[in-house]
């Protein structure tokens, strides 16, 4: 299923140039006692809002997740439609904004709250400013241990130019880029507290404001954002909530890929977005129809999809090998079980949300 809202957009943009990962420096925790009621969650992600020349634009929301918990997807191969995207979205624009393998992912249940987004291939332009990246992603994670909240967050962003220059990411919180004529664009933009038996945590790769030359035209754009945050309480799994989300690429050539798979309410869930940057196919995903565990950190997902605008099928295989993603965990993909791609990512994560 796939998710987009667009209000209509704005200008800017993107190249990037190094993969970094930016945490929270200590992750926040408090104690708190056991609670009797239920936990509750809440979580939201979204791949790109705000305006671009005074214009709102909002690309790929998940939503809020409810406080029960649940597993929320939204997706979008390219903006704005191009050759085998797929789904066709105005350019409003007019070619300020462009981005590929747009994800976000919401997973809610036992003692945790996760969310994640990402995107491929930023450009973004506004007078006198330029940005892009090539890969740019944030996850956000609430959790509770023995009615004790805790929260973490953090950001990647690969080959980040600003103006036709590398910048370089340094991994603190809240960097601060200054722009000519008062622009800034802060990376790794994070709030967070944990209070008790109650953990919130919000995080944006990308946050860049850009005053607009004449009143009404400014721009506040926020690429890839992430929130969680949960209440503890009694911790409830039933038996099929098990889920893999994950975004990122392999190398040479650059190939980017989105993918989510699980069992929600007795149904197959997920989705997958490809991109081979080395012949230019676009993969999208049009249904899931297997999930398997595999083993303890890997997962199998099959569907039916669309390759360069022609029906398909895909199998993509995923390792979780923990936490950071790059040069740990793998992605495997087949096109009509025929070998695509395969190989330890260069960047981006593969998550598992196993109830427990």
């Amino acid at each position: 299923m796939s998710i987009v809202r667009v209000l209509r957009p704005g200008v800017l943009v993107a190249v990037l140039v190094l993969a970094t990962i930016t945490q929270v420096p200590v992750g926040i925790q408090a104690e708190a006692p056991f609670q009797s009621s239920p936990t509750l969650f809440s979580g939201q992600a979204t791949a790109v809002k705000g305006t671009v020349l005074g214009i709102p634009i909002t690309l790929v929301d998940t939503g809020t997740v409810a406080p029960e918990g649940g597993s929320l997807e939204a997706h979008l191969l390219c903006y704005p439609g191009g050759p085998n995207c797929t789904v066709a979205l105005p350019d409003l624009t007019n070619g300020a904004l462009g981005l590929e393998v747009l994800n976000a992912t919401v997973v809610a249940h036992g003692h945790e709250s996760k969310a994640g987004a990402s995107v491929a291939d930023l450009t973004l332009n506004a007078p006198g400013q330029s940005l892009g990246a090539t890969f740019i992603r944030a996850r956000a994670d609430a959790q509770c241990s023995n009615g004790q909240a805790s929260v973490n967050a953090d950001s990647e962003i690969a080959e980040l130019v600003i103006n036709g220059q590398a910048t370089a990411v340094t991994g603190e919180v809240n960097q601060r880029v200054d722009l000519p004529a008062g622009g800034v664009v802060l990376i790794n933009e994070q709030t967070a507290a944990a209070n008790s038996d109650k953990g919130d945590v919000t995080v944006s790769a990308l946050h860049i404001t850009i005053p607009g030359l004449v009143p009404g035209t400014d721009t506040d754009l926020i690429i890839a954002q992430a929130h969680a945050d949960i209440q503890c309480g009694q911790r409830l799994c039933p038996a099929d909530k098990d889920f893999v989300t994950g975004g990122g690429w392999l190398p040479d050539p650059r190939r980017n890929f989105a993918v989510a798979g699980g069992i929600k309410n007795g149904g197959f869930w997920g989705h997958l977005l490809y991109i081979d940057h080395g012949t230019g196919m676009k993969v999208k995903g049009t249904g899931v129809t297997a999930y398997a565990v595999t083993g303890a950190t890997t997962r199998h997902i099959e569907g039916t999809c669309e390759i360069n605008g022609s029906p398909g099928t895909y199998q993509a295989d995923v390792d979780d090998q923990g936490e950071p993603g790059i040069g740990r965990d793998a992605f495997a993909l087949s096109l009509n079980r025929v070998p695509a791609a395969a190989g330890v990512l260069s960047g981006g994560n593969i998550q598992l949300h196993t109830c427990k």
